[in-house]
């Protein structure tokens, strides 16, 4: 469930963006062993994001701010300072400093929509893709996503339904943990 990144090269060919568009992303899901939650708020050029995440034996928790440009190809670059910290049960505590950065475009389609995010991080050499697809005026969307880092592995299969509002429900399966999850979001970019 670790979801952080940084992308340290790309950062050359970037402008300063006019101005984000601003919104609150919160996504919340729980599995048999795991559970973690998400957030991710854009105000301008600023995003401020953070990550819990829960399994039997302990839990992590990373925040960030970063700073967003835009790129030739359409894609918002974001990066900036992070700091994480990893709580095991009967083991010391673990905090670092490190750098995140994610890359990230959302585009209308003749079907309904795509979303591509790359992220990764020097916290933990932790790393996250993602690809989502939402299917016209069914409300229904499919996501896949695999990401890693140096404690942690995970490859997802999901499924969203959105109602009324910001709300989707959740529901997929993690293939490496081989458990199926439920959750929700709640997205208003």
């Amino acid at each position: 469930m670790k979801i952080t990144a940084s992308l340290g090269a790309a950062a050359l060919a970037l402008t300063p963006l006019a101005a984000l568009a601003d919104g609150t992303f919160v996504q919340i899901e729980q599995a048999n062993t795991t559970a973690g939650a998400v957030l991710a708020v854009t105000r301008n050029r600023l995003n401020y994001g953070g990550v819990v995440s829960h399994w039997d034996g302990g839990y992590s928790v990373v925040g960030s701010v970063l700073y967003g440009f835009d790129t030739p190809f359409g894609a918002n670059f974001k990066v900036g300072p992070a700091l994480g910290g990893v709580y095991n049960d009967g083991e010391e505590d673990e905090y670092e400093i490190g750098v995140r950065a994610s890359l990230d475009r959302w585009m209308p389609t003749d079907w309904g929509s795509f979303y591509y995010l790359a992220e990764v991080s020097s916290i933990d050499n932790s790393w996250f893709l993602l690809a989502s697809s939402g299917w016209g005026d069914s409300g229904f969307g499919t996501e896949v996503s695999t990401g890693g880092s140096d404690s942690y592995s995970e490859t997802t299969l999901a499924v969203s339904k959105h109602y009324d509002g910001p709300v989707s429900l959740r529901i997929g399966y993690r293939f490496e943990a081989a458990e199926y999850f439920i959750g929700f979001s709640v997205n208003t970019f």
